[in-house]
């Protein structure tokens, strides 16, 4: 028979089956503190999407293609994509978050505008774009077109046009704005948005104004200045020949020069479309020039954006047009805060040579 323990040995056996109790106590505190961490976590920053933005070159075509965009399709970008929406619709939503876009070559906007007409048709006609070409109208509009129906079940139709589709000039647009208005499509179609109602696309611009040229022409060469004396002594006489002729009396003044070619808008160049109002599936309309509610010179989004009658229809219009702006698919957005000629619509363009983005 075995010696019993002694004190010793049974303090020490006490010690060490405490350590071990106090470990395990410890590691299950620090087992119920993680979970509890995982679970009180915001959900949202695992699935954070990542920025539009990665971008590869399309070859032959002279422009950028974002990796998400015309080698997939892409209309379904801004409808899922990287833009803090609210639920829409509803009167407490408030106004949507905002954030400014950022320039890039990767843009919606800088991609479309930098196609050539070449790869511009090939790009929607890979869309199905319903289109027929306008040969008529627009002298203008590198690539005129007209659509011919609906783009993701969103219609576009003219307003107040006295002229049917087929003919009307306001219905042309270039093939770069229908890129841009499929995108459109496909974001308004998610807001439950049927029908886009518009002022007009192409406008004919005024008489004498031309196109702008795509590449800047070479300055014509400088003529050689004359050496030497004989130089200085024809200058002398021209100058003294032409001051003879000012002195006489009943001389005609000299000819100025002939003014610059007028400038054409995007309109003219039909790389922009005014949007009177945007009609539900239900039938709701919602009215650009009665349901804004906002000021001149107010921002239309952000701090301070918040309509003078804050009703549901002008927090979804606010949030249609924060979240159209913030994707950088236009160059330009304009709204009735921006000034008189805007109170009736919402002006949405590309510029093919710009490098920025603008909202008024």
């Amino acid at each position: 028979m075995s010696a019993p323990p002694s004190r010793r040995a049974l303090a020490v056996g006490a010690a060490l089956l405490g350590g071990v109790a106090l470990l395990t106590s410890l590691g299950v505190a620090s087992l119920q503190r993680a979970e509890a961490e995982r679970d009180e976590a915001p959900a949202a920053s695992a699935a954070t999407p990542a920025p539009a933005g990665a971008a590869e070159a399309a070859p032959g075509d002279g422009g950028v293609v974002p990796a998400d965009g015309l080698a997939d399709g892409g209309a379904g970008w801004l409808a899922d994509g990287g833009v803090a929406l609210t639920d829409g619709g509803g009167g407490d939503a408030g106004p949507a978050p905002f954030e400014k876009p950022v320039w890039s070559e990767a843009s919606r906007a800088a991609t479309y505008g930098g196609l050539s007409s070449d790869a511009c048709d090939r790009e929607m006609k890979r869309r199905r774009i319903p289109h027929a070409a306008a040969a008529r109208g627009a002298p203008l509009v590198d690539r005129p077109v007209r659509l011919t129906g609906p783009l993701h079940g969103v219609t576009f139709r003219g307003d107040g046009v006295a002229k049917p589709r087929s003919t009307s000039v306001f219905d042309i647009a270039d093939c770069r704005l229908v890129l841009a208005l499929d995108d459109l499509a496909a974001f308004l179609a998610t807001r439950g948005i049927a029908e886009v109602v518009h002022v007009s696309m192409h406008r004919p611009a005024p008489a004498g104004t031309v196109a702008p040229k795509e590449t800047p022409t070479k300055a014509p060469a400088k003529a050689k200045p004359k050496a030497g004396k004989k130089a200085a002594k024809s200058a002398g006489k021209a100058a003294a020949k032409s001051a003879g002729k000012a002195a006489k009396p009943g001389a005609r003044a000299p000819t100025k020069p002939a003014p610059a070619p007028a400038r054409p808008s995007q309109h003219a160049l039909g790389l922009a479309i005014d949007v009177a109002a945007l009609v539900k599936a239900d039938g709701t309309r919602l009215d650009v020039k009665t349901d804004w509610h906002g000021a001149i010179g107010a921002p239309p989004c952000g701090p301070g954006s918040e309509p003078k009658e804050p009703s549901p229809h002008a927090l979804v219009l606010r949030e249609i047009i924060c979240a159209v702006h913030a994707s950088g698919l236009f160059n330009v957005v304009l709204t009735p805060n921006a000034n008189e000629a805007h109170a009736d619509h919402f002006h949405f363009d590309i510029k093919r040579n710009a490098r920025y983005f603008l909202l008024e």
